[in-house]
């Protein structure tokens, strides 16, 4: 991670730096990325600038780390779920279609918030050097976190066993770019039964390719 926000992530939040993150994800979440100023936010929290920089020293490390902290929530609720229900859902491989829309009701269709934190943060790192830099960064750290996800998938639910770990870090790929036409399809206002079938036919075929 960035030396400029290791501050903040290598130790525990303090009560300020939770409170000045909830208010921003909020701005952010409502505002967008260039809407929001670092005014609004010290107004809003009742701090002094000097505090608010204290604690992140700019604009776009605060964006960062409220982008962060909300796909580690969202990975960590989806695996939580996926290592709880997927035993329940994923047992007879007839019913792996309609158990992936399942699956897709219960983790994925409910992350607006944070899909739209992360188109924000897609689009102003095309003109950001140092936001895009964060972002490729943990894009790295999200490629790792799925990978280890699909071999909890192998190992204790039982699907994806014929492929090695290369084959599993192929459809990581893949599937980072499912999910991202995924999130821009749902903040474009496309019908969500439509994109939960999409997302259902492309996993099914995932995982079903290899004989």
């Amino acid at each position: 991670m960035c030396e400029e926000n290791n501050k903040v992530s290598s130790k525990p939040l303090t009560k300020i730096q939770k409170k000045i993150l909830q208010i921003a994800k909020k701005k952010f979440s409502k505002n967008g990325y260039q809407k929001t100023s670092m005014n609004d936010i010290v107004s809003t929290a009742g701090v002094s600038k000097g505090v608010l920089f204290y604690h992140f020293h700019s604009k776009e490390e605060l964006f960062f780390q409220v982008l962060s902290q909300g796909i580690d929530a969202e990975f960590q609720r989806i695996f939580r779920l996926l290592e709880n229900e997927g035993k329940k859902l994923f047992k007879k491989k007839e019913n792996l279609f309609d158990d992936l829309k399942k699956y897709y009701d219960l983790a994925i269709a409910g992350t607006k918030d944070f899909e739209r934190l992360w188109l924000e943060g897609r689009i102003e790192s095309e003109n950001n050097v140092k936001l895009r830099q964060m972002m490729e960064k943990k894009d790295k750290e999200i490629t790792q976190i799925l990978f280890e996800g699909l071999k909890i998938s192998r190992e204790k639910i039982g699907i994806l066993q014929k492929y090695d770990d290369k084959e599993l870090m192929e459809i990581v790929k893949g599937i980072i770019v499912v999910m991202r036409g995924l999130f821009i399809e749902k903040l474009s206002g496309k019908d969500q039964q439509e994109s939960k079938n999409t997302w259902a036919r492309i996993m099914f075929i995932i995982y079903t390719s290899k004989k």
